[in-house]
């Protein structure tokens, strides 16, 4: 009998032990353009260079056409920066694939026009966030830097 208690806790314990895991690794889900709409100003998102989302810690995902809906939604308190999981820029030079904002380089410049004119880009690459500022004449700005 206690060998049984004592299985049937391990298997729970490695249950448990996943599901953690498993929350802890948030990826971001698609956006589908043309057809996905920005939780914030409820447009439908159709630039993937700008598109942005969010993941809550309870798995909820909220999708924008552009970062500075993402800001203003958290600041409007829809959702609290500590109920967040994970925020996704997408990468504006590559294939616009989302990675998480605070791996990112953002740029902000007049010159690039994103839907709702938040008009800032992110770059994973170093190289490219320095080519854009050079092209765009735009303002290098850190994710951290948005929140003060």
């Amino acid at each position: 009998m206690k060998k049984q208690v004592q299985g049937i806790l391990l298997s729970i314990s490695i249950i448990i032990m996943i599901s953690i895991q498993a929350c802890a690794q948030a990826t971001p889900e698609a956006i589908s353009y043309g057809h996905d709409q920005c939780m914030h100003c409820k447009m439908t998102i159709s630039d993937a260079r700008f598109g942005s989302s969010l993941q809550t810690k309870k798995g909820r995902t909220c999708k924008f056409d552009d970062v500075q809906c993402m800001l203003d939604y958290v600041r409007a308190s829809h959702v609290t920066k500590e109920e967040v999981a994970a925020f996704y820029l997408p990468d504006y030079s590559g294939q616009h694939k989302l990675y998480q904002a605070e791996e990112m380089h953002l740029l902000k410049s007049d010159s690039l026009r994103s839907p709702m004119r938040g008009n800032m880009a992110a770059f994973k690459d170093v190289a490219e966030w320095e080519k854009a500022q050079d092209a765009l004449h735009g303002e290098k700005i850190y994710w951290e830097d948005l929140w003060k």
